[in-house]
């Protein structure tokens, strides 16, 4: 190698450190009869050490590579950067009869300069010693020797190093072929790989992140710890919470990595929510070495999310502002209450409500945030969209008022509001009343979508006002009070704040409960949830009482009460704070529902019946099988006795053994098949959700078994209890498991047995205070335009006797029902993951 470049031209890419170590000893005054011609050093940093140095020896440096390329009479070009792809770039582009030496082979003649100038140093001290021709011949062959080992070292190290690069580059391949939005970090926090496919999400190129530390700015547009970087040097918990707040946890697969979701309104038009998770990357030894983060586009889901919590957060907002204005307090409360609902449910940041005075001019009567106060006098901006509202009798919509500049729009793009509503006030008989005004800061917060729940509030309210009209002229004196009290549909319970003391009640409340008004009177709201005075109180309705007697008003649902006579009823529920004889007390409204209580049993009991009856071939088949044992026992017990008259105790004790055991086995599925079919009454208990997954089994083995359709059972044993019922538990998972055996059947009708294998699974687990069961299968999966669909009652895709269109929106309102939710997960010809949530019981 150094007799190769003696006397030859060299140039060097690359002027770090290594570059200026080859320089020092290239340039020593030893190796002046080697004659290193050296012509320049390229660097991007004009600052780099070699490339100072060179200058220092009156070398010629540049910033550009193609600079060395073109010197005159250049024979070798030594690159020594730490670009694993550069030496392919420049044996493409280094001109004809030009030398390439790469990093390794200069580490080679790097060793080989140290050690020839260690051999001439020494060799000149013998001379001077006067050391023996022979000994200094000796000494010569061992310097050479030692080379060679050097140079054989090299070469095995080199092969090495290129196999690394080699496995590195492979490594990128598969990171750059990947779908999923990946990119690499080294232990310096130094971007090492960009992927395609996160270059399109984040609109930023490999070539301008890779080498750098921005991986943060893409998705928050400034400097901050990435999950990746979280992994490399962890800091403390207030730090994590500062960055992603509860969103980030430790992943349950990987240990040592993380996951969290966000929006990111910088990715893509629009912005995108991204389920993220980041692992380590260790060494041999398991020290980390750098770290990998992965994102998942979960925008489409969360939309479809959104607009499914947008259409129960509207019905929550109906049903709590009808509430409001069905009590019995005076109209102002009313109104006021449901103008705070207005505000909190929808949510917005205005809400006032104008009404016609008697001579016709609208006035501010009510109002809540960015609003003038009721009373004032002055002229309201949006005053002809009010009046076009009240003549048209519809609903008005300004859905994104950020370019809209007209003089009615200008004070409340001023005052922040960005999407408005005019919501028309009428009575049942038409007659316009006023106007509700709602605004919300969010652009096209009002849409088409909400018109009819907007129109459904304005009607209600409009109801709610000429009621109240009504109700005004009966309370001029106490027995008007008393007889409008008394003769409220709802059933009114006046009680203690504190004790919770029934003090007064009205004629309906004592006709629909049966007790008179004295036994009533001391008794507490809460037995009437009660069956004995000695049975456990509702807490929930217990803790719902000291909410309202903090002025906080409070519905409960579905509750069960009982009259006088041990009747059960189901009761809807409305307590607020109010005032009795001068003293704090709290107003309760009962209304009856047993009767819709018993309308949803009897849609769910149908639902039961209808599963049933497709099933009803493979539960015979059940009860065949020891019907057969039986039969078979009886035959041979006939024969026994007909052959010698007096059989063999033994085989009597065996055949009668046969027929109790098969005996039991039948009653056993009898017995299950009719609890099961029995009319639950929805009484929520802690539960075991394992136990009626495991009995689903019980009523459809055999049909999986027929099918020859695999499941896979993973239930965490000893998992947290739920408050739900076995029964409709058990409902919800005949449901599911039915469903997946119909898709995976459709999807064999479509494709052909195949080598596939048809499986089920379902999986429970608890994370926090939350118990979770993924119910999965491999079948024909479901459409995307069909996903929000699977909720609505009758909505099916099967043929009349293959399903009624019941099971998912009926499996969908028992869950809502224990305060759980479910979500689906679905892609057309892989399969479907339905997940439910259920809150942990505080029993």
């Amino acid at each position: 190698m150094l007799d190769t470049l003696a006397g030859a031209t060299i140039a060097f890419i690359g002027g770090g450190k290594f570059c200026r170590d080859i320089l020092s000893v290239m340039t020593d005054p030893l190796f002046r009869d080697r004659d290193f011609k050296i012509l320049g050093v390229a660097d991007l940093k004009e600052d780099a050490p070699g490339a100072r140095l060179a200058r220092e020896r009156r070398i010629f440096t540049t910033t550009r590579q193609a600079d060395i390329l073109a010197l005159d009479g250049l024979e070798f070009v030594v690159e020594v950067t730490a670009d694993d792809d550069l030496p392919e770039r420049l044996m493409r582009e280094k001109p004809n009869g030009l030398t390439f030496i790469d990093r390794f082979t200069a580490a080679l003649l790097f060793d080989s300069l140290q050690v020839e100038k260690k051999k001439i140093a020494l060799a000149n001290q013998m001379e001077r010693r006067g050391e023996p021709p022979e000994a200094l011949e000796e000494f010569l062959v061992f310097a050479d020797s030692f080379k060679k080992i050097i140079e054989s070292r090299h070469k095995y190290s080199r092969n090495i190093k290129k196999r690394l690069i080699t496995s590195k580059r492979q490594l990128s391949q598969i990171l750059n072929g990947s779908t999923a939005p990946t990119f690499v970090i080294n232990k310096d926090h130094v971007i090492t790989h960009w992927n395609k496919a996160l270059e399109r999400l984040s609109g930023k190129s490999a070539r301008d992140m890779v080498g750098t530390r921005r991986q943060s700015e893409p998705f928050w547009g400034k400097k901050r710890m990435t999950m990746a970087d979280i992994i490399l040097d962890p800091p403390d918990e207030k730090t994590i919470r500062n960055l992603y707040g509860e969103s980030l946890k430790k992943s349950r697969m990987i240990e040592g990595s993380y996951e969290a979701e966000e929006f990111f309104p910088s990715l893509l038009p629009g912005g995108r929510w991204c389920f993220f998770t980041a692992a380590p990357i260790k060494d041999p030894d398991g020290n980390i070495t750098g770290a990998v983060e992965t994102l998942w586009d979960r925008t489409d889901y969360k939309e479809t999310e959104e607009e499914k919590e947008r259409h129960y957060t509207d019905i929550a907002a109906l049903y709590s502002i009808y509430t409001a204005l069905d009590t019995s307090l005076d109209l102002d409360s009313r109104i006021n209450a449901a103008a705070k609902n207005i505000m909190e449910l929808l949510p917005a940041e205005t809400a006032c409500v104008f009404l016609r005075d008697d001579d016709g001019i609208l006035r501010l009567k009510y109002a809540y945030g960015k609003c003038s106060k009721p009373g004032e006098e002055g002229f309201s901006p949006d005053l002809g969209i009010m009046k076009k509202t009240l003549s048209t009798g519809k609903v008005m919509i300004h859905g994104d008022l950020s370019g809209a500049w007209s003089d009615d729009i200008v004070p409340f793009v001023h005052l922040g509001i960005f999407s408005m509503a005019w919501i028309p006030i009428t009575s049942k008989n038409n007659r316009k009343l006023g106007v509700i005004r709602v605004g919300s800061k969010t652009p096209d917060f009002f849409s088409d979508k909400r018109k009819n729940m907007l129109d459904l509030i304005g009607n209600r309210l409009g109801v709610a006002i000429e009621n109240s009209r009504i109700y005004h002229q009966y309370i001029k004196s106490e027995e008007k009070y008393r007889s409008l009290f008394d003769n409220d549909p709802s059933h009114i319970f006046i009680m203690s704040r504190d004790s919770f003391a029934i003090l007064d009640s009205n004629r309906r409340a004592e006709e629909f409960y049966g007790y008179s008004k004295d036994e009533l009177a001391g008794m507490s709201f809460l037995d009437l949830g009660s069956k004995h005075k000695s049975d456990e109180r509702d807490e929930e309705v217990l803790a719902g009482l000291e909410k309202a007697g903090e002025n906080r008003p409070v519905v409960f649902s579905k509750k069960r009460h009982y009259k006088k006579n041990e009747e059960p009823v189901f009761v809807n529920i409305h307590v607020s704070r109010s005032k009795y004889q001068g003293e704090d007390a709290l107003i309760a409204a009962t209304t009856d529902v047993t009767e819709i209580v018993k309308n949803e049993n009897d849609l769910i009991q149908a639902g039961k019946m209808s599963i049933l009856g497709t099933m009803a071939a493979g539960l015979a088949h059940e009860l065949n099988q020891p019907l057969n044992v039986i039969q078979i026992c009886s035959d041979l017990l006939l024969k026994l006795l007909k052959k010698n008259g007096d059989p063999d105790r033994d085989q009597l004790e065996t055949v009668a053994g046969d027929i109790g055991e098969n005996v039991q086995r039948a009653a056993a599925i009898i017995t299950h098949m009719r609890g099961f079919s029995r009319q639950s009454e929805g009484i929520r208990t802690p539960t075991d959700i394992n136990r009626p997954i495991q009995d689903v089994f019980k009523l459809i083995g055999h049909k999986l078994k027929s099918n020859r359709i695999h499941v896979n059972l993973n239930l965490q044993p000893d998992l947290p209890l739920i408050m739900a019922e076995h029964n409709r538990l058990e409902q919800v998972f005949l449901n599911l498991v039915k469903n997946s055996m119909d898709a995976i059947n459709e999807k064999e009708a479509d494709m052909g047995p195949g080598d596939w294998e048809k499986t089920i699974s379902i999986n429970s687990f608890s994370v926090k205070d939350q118990v979770i069961v993924e119910v999965s299968d491999n079948g024909v999966g479901i459409p995307e335009k069909n996903i929000h669909k699977i909720y609505e009652p009758f909505f099916t895709t099967k043929n009349p006797d293959e399903g009624t269109g019941l099971g998912i929106g009926i499996s969908d309102r028992i869950i809502r029902d224990y305060d759980g939710r479910m979500i689906v997960d679905s892609k057309p010809g892989e399969g479907t993951t339905f997940i439910l949530t259920f809150p942990e019981s505080s029993s």
